[in-house]
Order: C-alpha cells, then structure tokens, then sequence
C-alpha cells in the first residue's frame, strides 16, 4: 500500500486515519504506539477495525464521523480518499460502494473537503499524507493545490505507482509556518 510507509509513526504520537475502510494504515500506526483515530462513515467498517484493535489491545479509537468533524489535532493525518470521478449515468446504487469510490464529477470532492479542514487539525510541525490520482481531473487537483498554498501550506510529491491505466501518488501537506 503506497501510504503505508506514512503510518510508521513514533510511539505517542497523535495519528489520525481519515476514511479507514479496512483500517490497515491505522492499525499499523496503533501496532507502532502511536495514539490512533480512524474514522468512517462505514459502521460495519468500523466495527469491524475496533474489535480488531482490542483483541491485540492497541491504541486505537474508531469514530463514525464525516472525515474530521469533531476531532482535535494530530501529529500525522493520513487519507485515500473516494477519488474515482462519478460516472455521467450517476453515482453507484450501493452505498457501501459510493462511500469508498465516489469522488464526484472530477474525483476531487472529498479530498478538497479533507485539505480545506488540515490546518485545523494538524499539531504543531505534524504533516498530512495523502493519495491523489490521474483519474482525477487536472484542473480539480490543480485547485486544490493552489488554494491550500495561496493560505501559505506546503505540498510536495513524495511517493508515486503506476498502474495499468492510472498513476498514483502521495502528497505531503505541511501547513504553513506558526508566526
């Protein structure tokens, strides 16, 4: 998993996993010691992550919330947001799936709404990780990293796959410098 090296956090760290699904990257950052939050909207998802982190008792809360909504700063966010832009006939009929592919109509929907809230909850000197995709459109990315650096945050590349029709990458989110 390309975020994964991103989850490798120092034990008492504050670490939050936007939108876990199967709660790989938050169970290895709670398998680390670090202080874990993983959020979904997926009841059964969580469910499912949280009795997995108390029967190898780790550090870790799963919360049923819409990506931060009422949680505190973090010292490392990671996110794979729904990125797969809506097809024109529609979103898909299965919620389940909705939740975890839909990114709307460029693919950015979801991952705009998660950077316009990371200032507000990355701790002092902490970074964001987040996948991004060719699938989504240029102009929609291209948006979402001018805005968060036009407020002064900081982005940059730091890990890239090419898959048979699509690349991948993740981009670092620094926010910008306290005065």
């Amino acid at each position: 998993m390309l975020l994964r090296p991103w989850a490798e956090v120092d034990p008492g760290s504050w670490f939050l996993d936007i939108g876990t699904g199967n709660g790989v990257l938050a169970l290895t950052a709670a398998r680390r010691g670090a202080r874990t939050v993983a959020t979904d909207l997926n009841p059964a998802a969580l469910q499912r992550l949280a009795a997995r982190a108390r029967e190898e008792r780790l550090p870790l809360v799963a919360v049923r919330t819409d990506l931060t909504q009422g949680l505190g700063r973090f010292d490392r966010i990671v996110a794979n947001p729904p990125y797969l832009p809506t097809p024109p006939e529609g979103a898909d009929a299965d919620p389940g799936d909705r939740l975890a592919l839909d990114g709307g109509p460029d693919g950015c929907r979801v991952t705009a709404r998660i950077v316009e809230r990371l200032d507000a909850h990355l701790a002092r000197g902490g970074r964001a990780y987040l996948l991004v995709s060719s699938l989504q459109a240029d102009t929609a990315l291209d948006h979402v990293r001018h805005r968060y650096t036009s407020a002064g945050g900081r982005i940059r590349q730091v890990a890239e796959r090419r898959l048979e029709g699509e690349r991948l990458w993740v981009w670092e989110f620094a926010p910008p410098n306290p005065t």
